[in-house]
């Protein structure tokens, strides 16, 4: 019987016991459920905070002082060279031989005429040395046009040859015939590539004097220019200077050229270099020198006063077919620049038809070119005025087509 009760009462406590470890087991198992959903919401919270640094390191748009996120800073231009459009010198070589030095220039080094496999045309190679243009009177106003290729061995570790353009006066063969030749009045720039970049300067004389030596302009990615052909574009405007190379301006320069300089010819030189002639080629065409505009953007503001024959129409029309001189877009600019600039446009016609119907279509053509100023530049019409005035002005007779020509002209009136 002693033994039966004791066997039932280790049966009991070994069930208690089981029953404990059971209720234990639940217990640890409910705590390791309940870290891992702790640990699981830790996670999933580090993993916010993860993402939540990783969209903070995106850039931040920058705010201003009320803390409201601002707009990024851009700028726009435009290409405003306008060429000449009285042509004084033209040459790209195709009356030369090739493999011989042009007929009408001149050297005291060694150049030819030769064709490239990637562009068209003939081309004058350079070597090192100096090369002069004919002679040609450019001038106080003028626009001049050429292209140019320079190509270099992508390695090689050596300087690349600089190339200097310069515009002189008592151009005749001096500066090649002898090396006691001083240069009187001259205007002067050159490339210089170093690395990925070129370093272009310009340099101007004025009565043997220097006048100007301007900050050098760095032309990023100048290395991918090599072996491409380079567009160069050039505008005197009395002393004021612009020149661009493919469409970028380096320079605008009000007061660089010589006053009175009388420049008639154009000197190239080619700088000397470590590489081999075999290894470089230097070559320039498509020269084109034009009689140019003056600077009508300075002229209306300091005159406060600009007329020009320039604004072609369509026959009996207020049309605007051409603006020949860029008057149209030098006043845009002007206007832009001077936001407080108001201006009273006057149309005038030449004395041939009906006197009533002369000053109808003068009054439109002033409104055809204060609609150009507003669609084309997007000046605000509430700065201009418009006014015709007929033919009862003329500045010159009506018996020949020149006199008629000066007759049919636009002026801008500073307010």
């Amino acid at each position: 019987m002693k033994k039966l009760i004791l066997i039932s009462a280790l049966l009991l406590a070994g069930n208690n016991l089981m029953a404990q470890g059971f209720l234990n087991k639940l217990k640890q198992k409910a705590e390791d459920m309940a870290s891992k959903t702790v640990d699981k919401g830790l996670e999933g919270k580090a993993k916010k905070n993860t993402e939540a640094t990783s969209t903070s390191r995106e850039p931040i748009k920058p705010e201003n002082a009320s803390g409201t996120p601002t707009t990024s800073l851009a700028s726009t231009t435009t290409y405003d060279f306008v060429p000449g459009s009285k042509i004084l010198l033209a040459d790209n070589f195709a009356q030369d031989a090739l493999g011989q030095f042009p007929l009408k220039w001149y050297t005291r080094s060694k150049g030819e005429v030769v064709t490239l496999n990637t562009v068209k045309g003939n081309w004058l190679r350079l070597y090192p040395g100096t090369f002069v243009s004919p002679v040609v009177n450019i001038g106080e106003n003028a626009t001049i046009e050429f292209d140019l290729i320079m190509n270099w061995p992508a390695t090689g570790g050596y300087l690349v040859p600089a190339i200097n353009f310069a515009f002189y006066d008592r151009g005749n063969k001096g500066e090649i015939l002898s090396y006691d030749y001083r240069l009187k009045n001259c205007l002067r720039f050159g490339i210089a590539p170093y690395r990925s970049e070129a370093a272009v300067q310009l340099t101007s004389f004025e009565n043997v004097a220097k006048k100007l030596e301007s900050d050098k302009y760095r032309v990023a990615n100048f290395d991918r220019k090599a072996g491409n052909v380079i567009h160069v574009a050039i505008s005197i405007q009395n002393e004021r200077v612009r020149i661009w190379l493919d469409q970028e301006k380096v320079f605008d320069l009000p007061q660089a050229a010589p006053l009175n300089g009388n420049l008639n010819q154009l000197k190239i030189d080619m700088s000397s270099s470590n590489y081999t002639n075999e290894q470089l080629g230097y070559y320039v065409s498509n020269f084109k020198f034009a009689e140019g505009s003056a600077d009508n953007r300075s002229k209306l503001l300091t005159t406060g006063r600009l007329e020009t024959s320039g604004i072609l129409f369509a026959i009996n029309s207020a049309e605007v077919k051409s603006d020949n001189e860029g008057t149209i877009k030098e006043v845009a600019t002007a206007m832009t620049e001077n936001p407080d600039l108001k201006i009273k446009i006057i149309g005038h016609t030449d004395a041939v038809g009906k006197p009533d119907a002369n000053l109808i279509l003068s009054i439109k053509r002033a409104e055809s070119v204060r609609d150009a100023l507003v669609k084309i530049y997007k000046i605000d019409a509430g700065r201009m005025e418009t006014e015709g005035r007929g033919s009862t002005a003329p500045v010159s007779d009506d018996n020949s087509e020149a006199g008629k020509t000066s007759n049919r002209r636009v002026e801008f009136i500073k307010l």
